[in-house]
């Protein structure tokens, strides 16, 4: 009796660690990590505070850029050259 506790106890422990262990990857998968719509126009050299790649997870590849207006503006490729 005393070991089908043990047993047990430890399947537990091991479903709680392989939970646990998934957690970490759903974070990966952050819909702020992707772009759904993208901004069309051209956005000056100089206003551009930050650039960052959408993740590789994503629909639709783009930047997240950072500009003194807008924190988080999807743009494609071709709208920061």
């Amino acid at each position: 009796m005393k070991m089908s506790r043990v047993f047990l106890f430890l399947g537990f422990v091991l479903i709680m660690a392989l939970y646990s262990d998934a957690s970490p990857l759903a974070s990966l998968t952050q819909p702020e990590d992707c772009c759904f719509s993208f901004f069309k126009g051209k956005i000056p050299p100089q206003n551009i505070q930050e650039v960052k790649k959408t993740g590789s997870h994503c629909s639709q590849q783009g930047f997240i850029v950072t500009t003194p207006k807008f924190s988080n503006l999807c743009v494609h490729e071709v709208a920061i050259k």
